[in-house]
């Protein structure tokens, strides 16, 4: 079953959006489970930027941090659909795939999704829900110089988060949509989308994208 959110970033959010993520994810737990892109070392800044968005949702949600290095075990790694919500991160959309490849992060996600659990995903994190990350190629450099660009297909079309919506980016999206054949999702900051069995709601600036 499907219950995904995907989104350019976590704050500042369109207030109904807010709404749909809270109501979703109380009515299952308070537990939240945060997936960085790559490694955060020190203070892991972005982790607690992000602690304060999701509290800013509820006071009552918790969030917990994991990446996808060696200092995770699989062990680790295979708690994660406990988790009321699972929250994929922002960050190099290339780099995220790569190591979540290497760490066989899909399958842990389909059995989140299918134990009834929440996925949210911000920026690279909603790319890499979808059935290919080559759109990120007009932001990210491809660092880990990847070729396969199969993403894990959870959603049958394509999200172009941080949507600035200038004629370069239009012409951009509209060569690669007559390129690979898919719709394509665009999301300004603050908006995202709730996917689900029985459809999608859009929220924000968050619009199918037509040539």
């Amino acid at each position: 079953m499907k219950n995904i959110f995907l989104l350019s970033m976590m704050s500042p959010l369109d207030e109904k959006l807010r709404e749909a993520l809270a109501q979703e994810i109380l009515k299952r737990g308070t537990k939240v489970a945060y997936v960085s892109s790559s490694p955060q070392i020190g203070d892991r800044p972005y982790y607690r930027s992000t602690i304060a968005d999701y509290a800013a949702i509820s006071p009552e949600l918790g969030v917990d941090y994991f990446d996808l290095s060696d200092a995770f075990t699989d062990e680790m790694l295979a708690t994660l659909p406990s988790y009321t919500a699972i929250y994929l991160s922002g960050g190099n959309t290339f780099t995220f795939m790569d190591g979540a490849r290497k760490r066989g992060l899909e399958k842990i996600l389909e059995q989140h999704l299918t134990n009834g659990g929440v996925l949210i995903g911000a920026s690279a994190g909603s790319i890499i829900c979808t059935p290919s990350i080559e759109i990120a190629a007009s932001e990210d450099e491809n660092e880990v110089g990847m070729t396969d660009f199969t993403g894990f297909d959870f959603v049958d079309f394509e999200f172009q988060p941080h949507f600035a919506d200038t004629p370069d980016e239009r012409a951009w999206l509209a060569e690669y949509k007559q390129k690979h054949g898919r719709e394509i999702y665009t999301c300004k900051d603050g908006a995202g989308m709730h996917v689900t069995d029985s459809g999608t709601e859009l929220f924000g600036e968050a619009s199918l994208f037509s040539l």
